[in-house]
């Protein structure tokens, strides 16, 4: 049963690595970029846009099968 879990969750993971990789890493780069600015602190739940923002860009790559 464990090993049927651990399974799935490891197929999820590969099947999604891009979506994972660009809402985990370019939402951080996108987040320590906007909080630098000070510009950008207007606008109303940064942090959630810059992780929306990665997460999008990789959902894209995902179904493109490419990053550019």
């Amino acid at each position: 049963m464990i090993n049927l879990i651990l399974e799935k969750a490891f197929d999820h993971i590969q099947n999604w690595a891009k979506f994972w990789f660009g809402l985990i890493f370019i939402g951080s780069i996108l987040n320590a970029f906007i909080e630098k600015f000070s510009f950008f602190q207007i606008i109303p739940n940064v942090t959630f846009w810059a992780f929306a923002l990665g997460g999008f860009i990789g959902l894209v790559a995902k179904f493109r099968g490419a990053w550019l």
